[in-house]
């Protein structure tokens, strides 16, 4: 949650934006498992601007109420915001390139023009290790590809260099021990779908087969499965860091299969889990807690992402 001082005010509020504080805007792209990026060469207007929007994010944050991220968990109208750990950008490669900030090469127009950029960052400070980066999904650049003409000074000139749009928000606000979600989907877009994220599933597969009692061969096929669906890695994610984990017995997995109206003797082979096409979906939605009872109808239903509150 929010970090505050001894007087109880937000930390955000201690963050000075001023004229002494560095202030770079940096573009990032992927290639493969890798990161690159540029820093920008902005004017003092565009920065100011930036800066404000800046500002504005923090305090949307020190105002309303937000709640702690889970990757199985959705954020609604009613949630601003998110918090969460630094651990959770899972794509470090671009994480790191992020930080950079002024120690990138300057961007030119060849940059912009030949690669797909995910996003761009605002990063502020003056320490490199207590740098905040604000990060926007998307690319700024406009027109990078095709000339435009335009009206300047009552004379009809060709713009052939790209253009440059930013908005007037932000998705991701990084700070040195904490993460700011204010657009859940970019986030995750972001920092949990990548190529370099995929190359970890084979880890989270092993994991929960240490964790749990599994077939050998279900590991290789959640594997398998993990680099093919974002809803299947939400929910091992989830899984992964949930408490009640090392609970999960024998025993006990097969009373609550009973109880949700599922066959123990179709998910389990003795005392391990099976994970296959039949049984891949019913397992994980089970140690997920993604069932449950209709309060009226006493019908099983199965959420395919939940809303906490």
């Amino acid at each position: 949650m929010i970090e505050r001082d001894e007087r109880g005010i937000p930390a955000l509020t201690m963050l000075e934006f001023g004229n002494e504080d560095t202030a770079t805007l940096v573009v990032a792209w992927r290639s493969g498992r890798n990161a690159h990026g540029r820093a920008l060469k902005a004017g003092g207007d565009v920065t100011s601007s930036l800066r404000r929007y800046a500002m504005g994010a923090l305090n949307k944050i020190d105002s309303t109420e937000g709640r702690r991220y889970d990757p199985s968990d959705e954020q609604d109208d009613e949630c601003s915001y998110l918090d969460t750990d630094r651990e959770e950008l899972l794509d470090t490669a671009l994480l790191d390139t992020i930080f950079k900030a002024a120690s990138l090469s300057q961007a030119i127009d060849d940059d912009l023009r030949s690669h797909s950029i995910a996003l761009y960052a605002l990063v502020i400070g003056n320490d490199p290790d207590k740098l905040t980066a604000f990060v926007r999904k998307g690319n700024p650049v406009q027109l990078a590809k095709k000339s435009l003409v335009a009206l300047f000074d009552q004379t009809l000139t060709r713009v052939e260099k790209p253009l440059l749009a930013f908005d007037t928000f932000y998705d991701v606000i990084i700070r040195p021990s904490q993460v700011h979600i204010l657009h859940q989907k970019n986030f995750e877009t972001l920092f949990k779908e990548s190529e370099a994220v995929l190359a970890k599933t084979s880890e989270w597969a092993e994991s929960l087969g240490k964790a749990l009692p599994i077939l050998a061969e279900s590991v290789e096929w959640l594997s398998n499965r993990l680099r093919q669906t974002s809803v299947m890695r939400r929910r091992v994610q989830s899984i992964l860091k949930s408490e009640y984990l090392h609970q999960l017995t024998n025993d006990v997995l097969r009373e609550k299969m009973e109880s949700r109206g599922l066959d123990p003797e179709k998910l389990m082979d003795g005392n391990q889990l099976i994970l296959n096409k039949d049984t891949e979906r019913d397992v994980l939605l089970l140690l997920n807690e993604d069932l449950w009872t209709g309060d009226f109808s006493g019908e099983q239903y199965a959420a395919t992402r939940k809303a906490r509150r």
